[in-house]
């Protein structure tokens, strides 16, 4: 465990905004957070450390054309069990989203090796680039790449903040490989992380089983009313577009909560609203927000958003406004393998280490590698519930017992 605690504490140096040592909870402040987008000085020396890690314990690396990182350790027959995350974050995040699942997975190798165990398919970390999309406009951009949903040539011409394009970026840190990394060999993806919600927490239990990767669907909608003096127009006279989209919000949380009195948990959420012109002392004229909604169903994730389409357009008539509404977007839900599914149960069970079946409400690259490869996922507790923040934190126990399970389990699927 000290090597793994060690290593996440030097890798997460990379990014803070104040580097210190961290080793407990009391330790975390705002001042302490983490920002490593792809393409940064911090991303290339986290990336840097990696490799050195990878290439210590003897495995073979390469680097693909969009950044992906492979640790490859080789076995007598031609297939293989990958495993691994990413190491980018979101901006002013926290120390163990993506990261512990890399190297808690490199720890794992460590762990194989050391064993003396003979493992008959190829172990291979990989580091995928671009999980999190906060540097460049596309989320789980390295398995969109390694699972053929992307391009290179798309990939390469998308830009930061700052204009550059992800080629550019990819040269100047030197992570720019020739490599394309095919799938044909690959029988098994196993991604380890931390839950990133309370359900483990709160019910004391060190391990969680992905069953499902919820559908995450978005809608871009904009309100216009008209401007007018807050003391001068009457009420009757209004067309104020804050108060049409409040009607959406309060909309939004009813019907989710109703919804998740039945037996899936979906989960709806209007998580920006930008008003115009925003003065105390002005109606509202425009409003642009956006809707985020998840479900492990498809056709309920379909329901609540064709509901909350219907209540925009109802707004036009009960308000006088205009409405504008787009779906850039509607990710399915994606289900786990059941035999990897069955495996990490079989695995926690052989360790005796108490693990329960749950679903993912986040995104990850592992509902990627799910369309091509067997997949599955193991969680962690995050204390309280808290992600995207400086205040994430996993207890050392229970990430020691997410690796042991992840070691479990790569030697139970790594025997053919």
């Amino acid at each position: 465990m000290n090597r793994l605690k060690e290593d996440l504490i030097e890798l997460n140096k990379f990014g803070m905004k104040f580097p210190k040592r961290i080793e407990k909870s009391e330790q975390l402040s705002q001042e302490n957070s983490i920002t490593r987008f792809t393409g940064s000085d911090a991303d290339k020396k986290a990336r840097d450390y990696v490799v050195k890690l990878m290439e210590e314990l003897g495995l073979e690396v390469k680097v693909d054309k969009v950044g992906n990182i492979f640790g490859r350790l080789k076995g007598t027959v031609k297939s293989t069990v990958m495993t691994g995350s990413h190491i980018d974050t979101v901006v002013n995040g926290g120390m163990f989203d993506g990261v512990f699942g890399v190297l808690g997975a490199i720890e794992a190798v460590r762990r194989i090796i050391n064993d003396g165990f003979e493992n008959e398919r190829s172990i291979e970390v990989v580091v995928f680039s671009g999980e999190e999309g906060s540097s460049f406009p596309v989320g789980l951009l390295g398995s969109s790449f390694l699972t053929g949903k992307k391009s290179v040539e798309e990939l390469y011409a998308l830009k930061n903040s700052s204009g550059e394009t992800l080629e550019e970026v990819l040269e100047k840190m030197g992570y720019k490989g020739d490599f394309v990394r095919h799938l044909d060999d690959v029988e098994y993806f196993l991604e380890m992380h931390i839950e990133q919600g309370p359900v483990l927490f709160e019910e004391g239990i060190p391990i969680g089983i992905v069953e499902n990767i919820t559908g995450i669907s978005w809608i871009l909608a904009t309100i216009a009313g008209k401007e007018g003096h807050a003391g001068t127009t009457p009420m009757k006279m209004r067309r104020d577009a804050l108060v049409a989209a409040s009607e959406v919000v309060s909309f939004v949380y009813q019907r989710a909560s109703e919804m998740a009195q039945e037996s899936t948990q979906p989960v709806a959420t209007v998580g920006r609203l930008n008003v115009f012109p925003n003065g105390p002392n002005i109606i509202p004229r425009e409003v642009q927000m956006t809707v985020d909604v998840r479900d492990v169903v498809k056709e309920k994730l379909e329901s609540l958003i064709n509901e909350t389409l219907k209540t925009f357009e109802g707004l036009k008539e009960r308000y006088g406004v205009e409405v504008h509404t787009e779906v850039p977007f509607i990710y399915e839900p994606v289900p786990m393998s059941k035999e990897v599914i069955d495996t990490i149960e079989r695995s926690s069970e052989q360790l005796k280490i108490p693990a329960r079946r749950m679903n993912s409400g986040a995104g990850h690259d592992a509902q990627n590698m799910a369309e091509k490869v067997k997949t599955g996922m193991i969680f962690v507790p995050s204390v309280n519930g808290v992600s995207h923040s400086p205040l994430e934190w996993t207890e050392w126990e229970d990430l020691e017992k997410g690796v042991k399970v992840l070691t479990q389990c790569i030697k139970n699927l790594s025997v053919k």
